[in-house]
């Protein structure tokens, strides 16, 4: 589906750009001064003792992330998210400058100290971060928001951790250079923050609980009440295990399968950094103007197959590239589940939800250490067997999540179908409201129209179908999935019922799609409209939305016929509109909605006359 929106005016927005700078540069110091602390933890301390304290830097940029992940969250809830990050970056030159006195004395403690409390500010920013995307940007915008944030801070890490190496190398002599440099960073950061888009309160007036743990178990349970958010929350602590997981094992594999230097694993990390920043900007893309959590099976599959080709191969370039296909594939799985989460956590409560993510996420990483510990310490495995079966598994998981949301992943499957058939712009689908009930009405061009009525808006609308179609062997199940309505035209007494039926939908505030015409046009003309629909929404107060569709005639699905196939136009992706019409509220005749809808419908066909009358 076309869109006349995209990256360009999300990054057109100073505000929207102050944000990515903020957290770009936060992600980036971060990592620069980690990498100064690796470094300096293996040349100062010594390799035998070096290695440890690098474990040990790995737990102290988790910790903070498990104890004070509650308090972050009740800080986003409470107090306006801007604010939040405005102060909480506020901090970072603190540390900064206690990083300069640390880098100067040489001790790793106090190194360790201030990269304890960097990992702090950064897990009170996160919730914050990501809590405030959907009240800065459209629904429509989100996945693309989503997109750009999280390639800008896989970027960061690229960057970042590349850049600490070089600032070792070229000050190390020069401790308070280095500092100073990390304190520019951090400031120019903070200066960022202020022009990032003020938002209000969320309103949240949940007590301050000193108890690190309440929030995430608050959040748990909140989160577990609804199946949809849980298996968000379990997606997104995959995601992090398997990321962690692939990049311990990267670190085994570049001496036990590869045979590589140092800088060549490096250059490995980077390679699954960047296919993550490049899948997200992928996932915004093709998202569009929705939350597109089918993209979720299809990541997971694709980050089965190239883990399982990593797993197998020796080779260091196929490696490189079987890696930016693994990282691309887990940021199709991402992104749209971090979109989800955010729109779909309440208000008042985003804080909590996001925090209690992170948390799940973070005791995703450090499973996949013991893992790693398990299989290839205790029981032996190579890391290019570790890497396989975790290929293996998340093969056979994405059926397991095509099976927890059949109906997500056929939207998405009929839309790809759709925008490879046809080239279809939707205009006003923001007339169809987001949430309660509402009755759509299109014109009937060809066979395909239930599609481009259907993926118009991400919500599921309940189809009234005549029963010989519903009961058809080769669509009768997906029919059923899509929970369309079946109508026996024959009789008068199972027409009413399917109308009754069609009300209790409306009532129960779903959206029902119906062709008032009654059957596909044979000649191209808008027909009369039948009035079933006035029966649908009598004594509701829902509106009836006109939808005019325009371009399906004389495609073979059409019932033109004729010379159909023989038009190149016609057949390969012909272009066809939606035109989504204002609400209309309260009593409307068949003759005033077949006027809303031939005033949708582009061209001549607007004017022209009933040809059949049924």
């Amino acid at each position: 589906m076309k869109n006349k929106n995209g990256y360009g005016s999300l990054l057109a927005d100073s505000r929207f750009e102050a944000f990515l700078w903020t957290q770009f540069l936060g992600a980036f110091n971060d990592n620069v001064y980690k990498m100064i602390v690796s470094i300096m933890a293996v040349r100062v301390a010594g390799a035998a003792t070096g290695s440890r304290y690098l474990a040990i830097a790995g737990a102290v940029f988790v910790i903070p992330f498990l104890l004070f992940a509650g308090h972050a969250g009740q800080l986003a809830d409470r107090y306006s998210k801007t604010r939040v990050l405005q102060v909480t970056k506020a901090f970072e030159p603190v540390a900064m400058v206690m990083g300069i006195v640390a880098l100067m004395s040489g001790r790793i403690d106090l190194l360790l100290v201030v990269l304890f409390l960097l990992a702090t500010q950064a897990n009170f920013f996160s919730p914050a971060k990501y809590g405030i995307l959907p009240e800065m940007v459209t629904e429509a915008d989100l996945s693309r928001a989503n997109g750009l944030l999280e390639l800008t801070t896989f970027v960061a890490i690229v960057i970042g951790t590349s850049f600490g190496t070089f600032l070792y190398e070229r000050w190390q002599g020069q401790p308070a250079t280095m500092g100073l440099v990390l304190l520019a960073i951090a400031v120019v950061g903070s200066l960022c923050s202020l022009h990032i888009r003020k938002v209000p309160a969320a309103g949240g007036r949940e007590p301050f609980h000193l108890n690190p743990f309440h929030e995430i178990v608050a959040g748990s349970r909140e989160i577990l009440k609804d199946r949809g958010m849980a298996l968000c929350v379990a997606g997104n602590a995959w995601f992090w295990f398997v990321g962690a997981l692939f990049q311990l094992a990267l670190l085994l594999m570049g001496k036990e399968s590869l045979h590589v230097s140092e800088t060549q694993v490096g250059l490995l990390v980077t390679a699954l950094a960047a296919g993550i920043g490049v899948g997200s900007v992928a996932a915004g893309t093709l998202s569009g103007k929705r939350i597109e959590l089918g993209l979720a099976p299809l990541g997971s599959l694709l980050m089965g197959v190239f883990g399982v080709l990593l797993g197998l191969t020796t080779n260091y370039t196929h490696a490189l590239w079987w890696l930016i296909g693994l990282g691309a594939a887990a940021g199709l799985f991402a992104v749209p589940l971090n979109a989800w989460l955010q729109e779909k956590a309440g208000a008042r409560e985003k804080g909590r939800i996001l925090s209690t993510n992170n948390f799940v996420s973070m005791v995703g990483v450090i499973g996949a250490s013991g893992v790693l510990w398990l299989l290839h310490d205790v029981m032996h495995w190579s890391a290019g067997a570790i890497a396989a079966a975790a290929g293996v598994v998340m093969v056979i998981g994405s059926f397991g999540v095509v099976a927890t949301m059949p109906l997500v992943t056929f939207r998405f499957l009929m839309r790809c179908i759709v925008n490879v058939l046809f080239s279809v712009e939707v205009e006003g689908a923001e007339n169809i409201p987001a949430t309660g009930g509402a009755l759509l009405a299109a014109n009937h061009m060809s066979y395909a129209d239930a599609l481009f009525v259907g993926l118009s808006t991400p919500r599921t609308a309940r189809f009234m179908m005549r029963r010989i179609f519903y009961e058809m062997p080769v669509g009768r199940h997906f029919f059923r999935m899509l929970k369309a309505i079946p109508v026996e035209t024959n009789t008068p007494r199972a027409i009413t019922v399917a109308l009754r039926d069609a009300h209790d939908l409306l009532e129960q505030g779903q959206l029902v799609a119906i062709f008032p015409e009654g059957h596909i046009t044979l000649d191209g003309e808008i027909r009369e409209f039948k009035r079933g629909f006035e029966r649908m929404v009598r004594g509701l107060d829902v509106p009836v939305i006109p939808i005019g569709l325009h371009g399906a005639w004389g495609h073979p699905f059409s019932c033109k016929g004729g010379d159909a196939f023989r038009s190149w136009e016609k057949l390969w992706r012909p272009r066809i509109t939606v035109r989504v019409g204002a609400p209309i509220h309260g009593p409307v005749t068949p003759e005033e909605l077949r006027q809303a809808v031939m005033e949708l419908v582009p061209g001549e066909q607007a004017n022209r006359r009933v040809a059949v009358t049924v």
